[in-house]
């Protein structure tokens, strides 16, 4: 008899504590508790437009895209320290850019390109917009 008064027990508590534990989950909701948002960081700022050079006009009808790359990277290179600077490209294209005298914010050019040994000569001027350098024409 003691036992079985022992094992009534055991079971009334067994099944109180599961009445417990399935009351607090269908008690109320509790509202979660949540770190505040971080702040946003300021967003880089977008990249300059590509440089569009004169070798990517009429001057440069004949390089194939890597030369033309070249002959970009040049113009840039030439407008940005006022020194003249060559490039040779794929399929024995080559050329240099010798810029002008800086007025103000802005430079003349001038860029040869040799195609097959001929000589094609285009001018422009190029102006610093922010970080990059834009042709003017």
């Amino acid at each position: 008899m003691h036992r079985l008064a022992r094992a009534g027990f055991a079971l009334i508590a067994l099944v109180s504590l599961s009445a417990c534990n399935s009351g607090l989950s269908e008690g109320p909701a509790v509202a979660a508790v949540s770190a505040p948002a971080p702040a946003a960081q300021p967003a880089a700022p977008p990249a300059p437009p590509p440089y569009v050079g004169l070798a990517d006009g009429s001057l440069g009808q004949k390089l194939d895209a890597a030369s033309r790359s070249a002959a970009n990277k040049a113009e840039i290179a030439a407008l940005a320290s006022g020194d003249r600077k060559t490039w040779r490209g794929e399929n024995g294209a080559y050329g240099y850019v010798a810029p002008g005298a800086a007025n103000g914010d802005c430079r003349d050019l001038t860029h040869t390109i040799y195609v097959n040994g001929r000589p094609n000569v285009g001018k422009g001027t190029a102006c610093k917009a922010g970080d990059s350098w834009k042709l003017n024409g």
